[in-house]
């Protein structure tokens, strides 16, 4: 279906960029066939018009002699005749006027009178005699030129020419123009869709080669079947997608070899943390199975001298030995408790952080701390609860040191999948700056909370602003793959 799409989508860009070739080759054509007609069609009338206008003085002289005794002898009859018989065989004579050389009319051939739009008179004795006018009758246009009869002293012809027989020839003229340029225009299309398609051909071939260097196949190769510019293209895509195919295998070689190395990376850290807390955990054992156990002895032994002896310098010293091996005692237990909580094993993860938390608040009576959750706690695995107790010894250390909050918010949400811990203070925060110059002193509580979160498969953020507190979060999966 896809590959079906992609043809779809391959050949409408084709016929688009088909309709674009035809469109200029055509479009040329047909513009300059068009400017061409016009051109001719422009002179064609210049000239035309000048033809009308001379042969109109040609006829004019020819009839002046015929007429030119009738008009002496005032025989009017006689000279309409000639007149009418000059109009009858020119197509292009409208009409004919005889004036005197005042302008007024002396025979014409309209026997209903003039028609509307030629004036009566013309003046023709100040210049007027070698311009041609026209004029917009009830008729249509008409071009009149006058000619003087015996130097115009008898008299002047007007002779009215219509362009219409001329216009209906040009424009015949111009309809068969314009069809023999549409028949080159539609000639010109089909070979340039044939030329078209071969010419573009390669570059459809080279489009189809793109998509799927796109798609990752950088094996493709495309056929060089010329030496012009689109086979140098060819064969500079041929060289590009050599390229790309050994680099994608050098690129695959190093993507390996890092997934690898993360594998190592990754493994190394859990066996790290794994083995800091099974040595905390003997630690906190040989505290609380041998030495707490040996203080405690000690105690009593203490306690059996001071009964025995009766000098009350000696009892006071003993007492003081005896308050000092306790108050050691419940260091050493506060020691062994931080280091490996036995309540964690014993009665889950919720216990373990409410016996912190109440401890911590003897340490920090200035600052309050409050725990919430929700969930099926007992769902979560050892490794992540164990992290999880970290996170809040670890995060509350800081709040202690450094951010001078006044109230704590701890929250632990376990949902079907995952569980979200975060620890809220109202402190002064911090900068990323800060947050790196930290990591460079080597203060990597933080870092090592985030690492440890990676190995887990889970996610570790810090939302901090000056000012405005520090928000630790952290979502772990609720077992290990």
């Amino acid at each position: 279906m896809q590959n079906k799409e992609d043809w779809q989508e391959i050949d409408m860009k084709n016929y688009t960029l088909y309709v674009k070739f035809n469109a200029l080759i055509v479009g040329t054509i047909f513009v300059c066939g068009l400017l061409a007609a016009s051109l001719f069609l422009y002179s064609t009338s210049t000239y035309m018009n000048h033809e009308l206008d001379t042969s109109g003085r040609e006829l004019a002289a020819s009839i002046s002699q015929v007429v030119s005794n009738d008009i002496l002898v005032d025989d009017r009859f006689a000279m309409t005749e000639q007149l009418l018989h000059a109009q009858q065989t020119n197509d292009q004579v409208r009409y004919i006027l005889v004036t005197y050389p005042d302008g007024r009319i002396l025979a014409s051939t309209f026997t209903d009178g003039l028609p509307k739009g030629l004036p009566e008179r013309r003046d023709v004795q100040h210049g007027g005699v070698d311009k041609t006018m026209i004029f917009d009758s009830t008729e249509g246009y008409i071009r009149e030129v006058v000619y003087p009869i015996d130097g115009g002293l008898v008299g002047y012809f007007r002779i009215g020419l219509s362009e219409r027989p001329m216009m209906q020839l040009m424009w015949k003229r111009f309809i068969q123009t314009m069809l023999v340029i549409l028949a080159i225009c539609l000639a010109a299309s089909v070979l340039a869709t044939r030329y078209a398609r071969a010419f573009l051909q390669p570059v459809q071939t080279l489009a189809q080669a793109i998509r799927q260097i796109g798609r990752g196949n950088y094996s493709v190769r495309v056929p060089v079947e010329t030496k012009d510019e689109v086979g140098r293209l060819a064969k500079a895509f041929n060289v590009m997608s050599n390229r790309l195919a050994v680099k994608d295998r050098e690129n695959s070689k190093l993507l390996t070899a890092l997934r690898e190395k993360e594998k190592t990376r990754i493994w190394l850290i859990d066996q790290l943390f794994s083995a800091r807390e099974d040595e905390r955990r003997r630690i906190s054992r040989e505290l609380h199975d041998e030495t707490s156990q040996s203080m405690v002895s000690m105690l009593a032994y203490l306690r059996l001298i001071m009964n025995q002896t009766e000098e009350p310098k000696v009892r006071e010293l003993v007492a003081g030995v005896r308050d000092l091996t306790r108050e050691t005692l419940e260091g050493l237990r506060h020691l062994a408790v931080n280091l490996h909580p036995p309540l964690l094993d014993d009665l889950g993860l919720v216990v373990a952080i409410e016996k912190y938390l109440d401890t911590y608040r003897q340490t920090q009576s200035g600052l309050t701390v409050s725990f919430h959750y929700d969930g099926d706690i007992s769902r979560v695995s050892r490794p992540i609860a164990l992290f999880c107790y970290r996170m809040v010894q670890e995060g509350l250390t800081n709040i202690a040191r450094h951010a001078q909050a006044h109230t704590v918010t701890i929250g632990l949400h376990v949902l079907p999948s995952k569980l979200t811990l975060s620890v809220r203070d109202d402190g002064i925060g911090f900068s990323a700056n800060r947050a790196e110059r930290a990591r460079l002193n080597n203060h990597l509580g933080l870092v090592s909370m985030r690492e440890r979160a990676d190995v887990l498969n889970g996610t570790f953020a810090i939302d901090s602003h000056p000012g405005e507190g520090t928000t630790l979060t952290i979502s772990l999966p609720l077992y290990l793959s």
